[in-house]
C-alpha cells in the first residue's frame, strides 16, 4: 500500500471509529472465548480455562490499543481527544474561561492593532509599481537640507544620470473648476509627462500626459482623480476628450486615474495625498532660473543599483554642477537620494516600534496573569493529575494535555482579539498623525491574520508550560496524601515569581506612559507664538483670468478684508499666504543676509518668507518686539518695507536693534531685493511646537503676490454663522471664487500635536491595561494564599493572634512581591527610558518624579489589590477555618 493510501485510510478510520472499534471487540473476545473452549477441551476447569486463555491471549485493551495505532492516525486521535477534555473542563468553569479569554484578547488584540499599523506603514511596500527602486532626490543648500529642486536641476540630473531609469517631479499648487455648476477648489499638482506613469501602472479610462504636452507655456491637458470624477462629473465615461475650465481656461480632459490612487510623499514635501487633478508643467523647465527650487523629485533606480552607488553617483553630478554654474556654487548645492518608503515612515517609525514593545510588554503581562490563573486550576486538579499518573499516565502524556488546553484557551483569545482588534484599529485611524497615509484600516488581512495565529500558539505555549511541567512533577506519595505546608509553600513560590514579573513590567509601561504624557503636557503649554482662540482661517485661490495682474490680486483681497471688518462681531482680518502648520502647499524660504555683509555671509543662512497685508499680526495676537506693523500707506506707496522675527533679527544684527536696518532678501519676484525693517515680532511657530526650524520674514502683498491666501479672521460670531459670512462677502466681490479650507486655527495647532498626542494616548491605554492585570494578579495570588492557609490562619486565631496581626502578616507576605515587582522595575525603566527620547520634549528621559510617581502609583495598587484578601482573613470564623483544614 502507498503511502498516501495509507495516510488516507487512517485518516478515514478516525471517522469510522465507533463502528471499527465494536467489531474489533466482537472479533477479539471471539478468539478468547475459542481458546477457553479450546483449553476446556483439553480437561481443564472453566476458570482454568478461562486464566490461561487470557495469559496466553494478553490484555485485550492493549490489543486494541495496538490495531488503533495500526488504522488510525495516533496523535490526530490523541489530540481531538485532549480537545475534547479540554471543551469539558473549560465548560466546568466558565468564571475561568471568562477571564482568561479576556486577559489574552487585551494583550493579543493590542499586539493585533500594533501590528496591522506597523504591517501597513512600515512592512507593506507603497502601492506603486516596482515601488523597492522608487527613491527621492533632495537638494541640499548650504545648512539646509530635504529641499526641493529647480528645474534645471532636474533636467541635468536626467541628462546625466546613468543609474536611474527615470526621474519625475511634482509642484503642488491650487486651482478652481468653474463653468457648469458652482465654482470648486481643486488641489492640482502640477508634473512632469512620466510622473503619473511613475506612480501607476495605468489609468482608470484615457491616458497618461505625452512628453510633447510638456512645456507648451500653456496647461492644455488634465487628468483627473476618480473622487473628482465621480462627484463633480457623475463618473461620466464619455468625459475623455471633453473640455473643461480650469482657472477660467479651458483644458481638454486627458486620463482619469484609477481609484484610491494617491501621492504618499514624505512629511515636510507640502504634497498632500489626497490629488484632485493633475496638469503638465506648461514652462520649459530647463529654461527655469536654477535658483528657484520648486519640483519635488521622485525617481526609479535601474534594476540592480543600489542608494549608496546612486549616492556617489548624485555626488559627482553635484560636484559637476557647482564647478559649471555661480548659481549652484554659491548655494553650496548638495543632492540626497533615499528610498522612497524609508523616507515618507522615518518621523513615524520610532513611535512604531516604540509601541510595538510596549505592547508585547503587555502580552507578557498577560501570560503571566494567565499563568497565574492556571497555577491555581492546578492546584485544584492535583488529585486528578495525581491518579492520572499513579494508573501509569506517561508525564509527557500529561504535559501534552495540559499543553492543549493552554493553546485553546490562547486561541479562543486570538479570535476575541480580532474583535478587539478591530475596534482599536478605528481608535487608532482617528489619531494617526501625518507619515501614515497608507494606513489601511482592516485588521483581517491574511498577514496580520496569521500574525494573530501565531501570537495565539506561542502566547498558549509560554504561559502553559510552566503551569504543565509543575503539575506534573509532584511527589505522588505526598500528593495521594494531600501533603501539607510545605508543598503548598512551594506552589506558591512560582506564582509570587509571576507576580514580581507583571509589577517590574507594569512599572516600565507606566514609567513609559508618564514620559510620553508629560511630552503632551509641555506641548500643551508650549507658546506657539500666536493666540489661536477665535481665529477662522479661509483660503482662497485667485487664480482665474480675472487675476492676470498683481493689482488685481491686491484690491481683490483688500476690498475683501475691508468688508470683512466692517461687520459687527468681527475682531479683525489678516491675510497670509502661508499659515502655521499647514503642509498643503509648497513652503517659500530663501537666503537672506544684512546690507554689507562680505560674501562669505550671504547663500548661508534661510528663512521662511511670507507674503501678509497689515492685520495679520493683530488676528493672530502675535506680538511685537520692537518697530511696527504694516500700515495702509506702506501698502499703497508699495514701500520696501519688511518686518522680521525675532530669531531673523539676532542672527543678523546680534548686537544692534534690526529697526531700520537694510535686509536682502528674496522678493516676490524670485528676485533679490535690498528692503527696511520697520518691525521685529515675536517667533511664530510655523513647522513645529518644538523645534524653531527657521526664522520669518513678512513681505508687503503688493510686493509678494500669491495667488493662494488665507483668510485668518477673529471674530465674536459662532463659527457656522462666520463661515456663511465670508462666503457671502467672496461672493460678492467674484462669485466663481472658490472658498475652501474652512478650518479654526485651532485644528492647525491640534495637528501640530498630533503626533505626540498618538504615542502617548496609546501608551497611557496600554500602561493602564498593565496596572489593570498587574492588579488581577496581585489580588489573585493574595486570595489563593489566604485560601491555602485557611486551616494555619485559623489555628493562629484559635492561639489569640489578633485580627490586626493577621492583616498586617497577609499585606507583609503579599507585598514582598510587589516591592520586588517595583525594585526590578526601577531598575529596568532606569535602562529602558533612555529609548524614548526621540519621542520626549520637556521631559528628560530618568525624570525622577515621573519614576517615583509610577513607582507610587503600584505601590498603592499593591496594597489596594492585598487589602480585600488580608481583610477577608482577618474575618474568618476559627472553628470553621479548622474544620476546613
Amino acid at each position: 500500500m502507498s503511502r498516501m493510501r495509507m495516510f488516507g485510510s487512517r485518516l478515514l478510520g478516525l471517522f469510522r471509529k465507533r463502528g471499527s472499534d465494536a467489531n474489533l471487540d466482537a472479533e477479539l473476545h471471539a478468539h478468547l472465548d475459542a481458546l477457553i473452549n479450546e483449553n476446556i477441551c483439553r480437561g481443564m476447569s472453566v476458570e482454568e480455562a478461562r486464566f490461561a486463555a487470557r495469559r496466553e491471549f494478553g490484555g485485550i485493551e492493549q490489543a486494541k490499543e495496538a490495531y488503533r495505532e495500526q488504522r488510525i492516525l495516533p496523535f490526530v486521535d490523541t489530540l481531538l481527544q485532549d480537545l475534547h477534555f479540554a471543551f469539558r473542563i473549560f465548560a466546568k468553569k466558565p468564571g475561568f474561561t471568562t477571564v482568561a479569554i479576556a486577559t489574552l484578547a487585551l494583550g493579543i488584540g493590542a499586539n493585533t492593532a500594533i501590528f496591522s499599523v506597523v504591517h501597513s506603514v512600515l512592512l507593506q511596500s507603497l502601492p506603486y509599481p516596482a515601488a523597492d527602486r522608487l527613491t527621492v532626490v533632495w537638494s541640499i543648500f548650504s545648512n539646509e537640507g530635504r529641499g526641493p529642486a529647480s528645474g534645471p536641476e532636474l533636467v541635468h540630473l536626467r541628462d546625466r544620470s546613468r543609474l536611474f531609469e527615470e526621474f519625475g517631479g511634482i509642484w503642488a499648487q491650487s486651482g478652481a473648476l468653474t463653468g457648469d455648476g458652482e465654482p470648486e477648489h481643486v488641489r492640482l499638482g502640477l508634473v512632469t509627462s512620466n510622473f503619473l506613469s511613475m506612480l501607476a501602472a495605468k489609468p482608470q479610462l484615457g491616458r497618461f500626459f505625452l512628453p510633447e504636452e510638456q512645456g507648451t507655456f500653456s496647461a492644455k491637458s488634465i487628468i483627473l482623480s476618480d473622487a473628482l470624477w465621480r462627484h463633480r462629473f457623475g463618473a461620466n465615461p464619455r468625459l475623455i476628450g471633453q473640455s473643461i475650465r480650469l482657472n477660467g481656461h479651458p483644458v481638454t480632459v486627458v486620463g482619469i486615474l484609477p481609484p484610491n490612487f494617491k501621492i504618499i510623499f514624505p512629511e515636510g514635501s507640502s504634497v498632500p495625498p489626497e490629488m484632485d487633478a493633475f496638469v503638465p508643467f506648461s514652462s520649459n523647465l530647463a529654461q527655469d532660473a536654477p535658483d528657484q527650487s520648486y519640483i519635488r523629485v521622485v525617481s526609479r533606480l535601474r534594476k540592480g543599483a543600489t542608494v549608496p552607488q546612486a549616492q556617489a553617483e548624485l555626488d559627482s553630478i553635484a560636484a559637476q554642477l557647482r564647478s559649471e554654474f555661480t548659481v549652484f556654487s554659491e548655494q553650496a548645492l548638495g543632492l540626497q537620494v533615499v528610498p522612497l518608503h524609508g523616507d515618507v515612515v522615518r518621523n513615524v517609525r520610532p513611535a512604531l516600534l516604540t509601541l510595538f514593545g510596549g505592547v508585547s510588554l503587555v502580552l507578557l503581562i498577560a501570560c503571566a496573569n494567565v499563568a497565574n490563573l492556571l497555577l491555581s486550576r492546578a492546584n485544584e486538579r492535583r488529585k486528578e493529575i495525581t491518579l492520572r499518573t499513579a494508573v501509569g499516565a506517561a508525564r509527557g502524556r500529561v504535559i501534552r494535555q495540559l499543553l492543549t488546553e493552554s493553546i485553546l484557551l490562547s486561541c479562543f483569545g486570538g479570535a476575541a482579539a480580532l474583535v478587539l482588534g478591530s475596534w482599536a484599529m478605528n481608535l487608532l485611524l482617528s489619531l494617526r498623525p501625518a507619515g501614515m497615509e497608507s494606513l489601511v484600516p482592516t485588521v483581517f488581512s491574511l498577514p496580520v491574520f496569521g500574525f494573530t495565529l501565531a501570537l495565539s500558539l506561542i502566547s498558549g505555549t509560554l504561559f502553559g508550560l510552566a503551569p504543565a511541567l509543575g503539575t506534573t512533577s509532584l511527589n505522588l506519595v505526598e500528593s495521594l496524601k494531600e501533603g501539607g505546608r510545605s508543598l503548598a509553600t512551594a506552589r506558591q513560590q512560582p506564582r509570587n515569581i509571576l507576580v514580581t514579573a507583571e509589577v517590574a513590567l507594569g512599572f516600565v509601561l507606566l514609567a513609559g506612559a508618564g514620559l510620553l504624557l508629560r511630552t503632551l503636557a509641555s506641548l500643551l503649554r508650549v507658546d506657539p507664538g500666536f493666540n489661536s482662540q477665535r481665529v477662522m482661517t479661509v483660503r482662497l485661490s485667485a487664480s482665474g483670468v480675472k487675476y492676470q495682474t498683481p493689482e488685481a490680486n491686491v484690491h481683490f483681497f483688500r476690498e475683501l478684508q475691508k468688508n470683512l471688518s466692517a461687520n459687527n462681531g468681527i475682531d479683525s482680518v489678516g491675510v497670509i499666504s502661508h499659515l502655521p502648520f499647514d503642509d498643503t502647499l509648497p513652503n517659500w524660504y530663501s537666503y537672506y543676509w544684512r546690507e554689507g555683509a562680505p560674501k562669505t555671509e550671504q547663500n548661508t543662512i534661510m528663512a521662511d518668507h511670507r507674503s501678509i497685508l497689515p492685520g495679520y499680526f493683530q488676528s493672530l495676537g502675535a506680538q511685537f518686539v520692537a518697530g511696527r506693523d504694516f500700515d495702509v500707506m506702506d501698502v499703497e506707496q508699495n514701500r520696501p518695507v519688511v518686518i522680521v522675527d525675532e530669531n531673523v533679527a539676532a542672527r543678523a544684527w546680534a548686537a544692534d536693534s534690526a529697526v531700520g536696518k537694510k535686509l536682502n532678501v528674496e522678493n516676490g519676484n524670485f528676485v533679490r531685493d535690498t528692503v527696511e525693517v520697520i518691525g521685529v515680532v515675536k517667533h511664530i511657530q510655523s513647522h513645529s511646537l518644538t523645534d524653531q526650524v527657521r526664522g520669518q520674514i513678512y513681505l508687503l502683498y503688493p510686493r509678494a503676490v500669491r495667488a493662494h491666501m488665507a483668510l485668518t479672521v477673529k471674530s465674536s460670531i459662532d463659527p457656522q454663522s462666520l463661515v456663511s459670512l465670508i462666503r457671502r462677502e467672496v461672493t460678492n466681490l467674484d462669485k466663481d471664487m472658490p472658498v475652501y479650507g474652512i478650518l479654526p486655527m485651532n485644528d492647525y495647532v491640534e495637528k501640530a500635536r498630533r503626533s505626540a498626542r498618538f504615542t502617548s494616548t496609546l501608551a497611557g491605554i496600554m500602561a493602564a491595561i498593565a496596572v489593570l492585570l498587574a492588579c488581577t494578579g496581585i489580588y489573585s495570588v493574595a486570595s489563593y494564599s489566604v485560601l491555602q492557609r485557611t486551616g494555619e490562619i485559623g489555628v493562629r486565631m484559635a492561639l489569640g493572634a489578633k485580627p490586626a496581626e493577621i492583616f498586617a502578616m497577609i499585606i507583609r507576605q503579599s507585598m514582598l512581591s510587589v516591592l520586588a515587582g517595583v525594585g526590578i522595575g526601577l531598575a529596568l525603566s532606569i535602562g529602558l527610558t533612555p529609548l524614548l527620547s526621540h519621542l520626549l520634549f520637556g521631559v528628560r528621559p530618568s525624570d525622577p518624579l515621573t519614576i517615583a510617581t509610577a513607582g507610587i502609583l503600584l505601590f498603592g495598587i499593591g496594597m489596594l489589590a492585598c487589602y480585600l484578601p488580608a481583610r477577608r482573613a482577618t474575618q474568618l470564623d476559627p472553628i470553621a477555618a479548622l474544620r476546613y483544614e
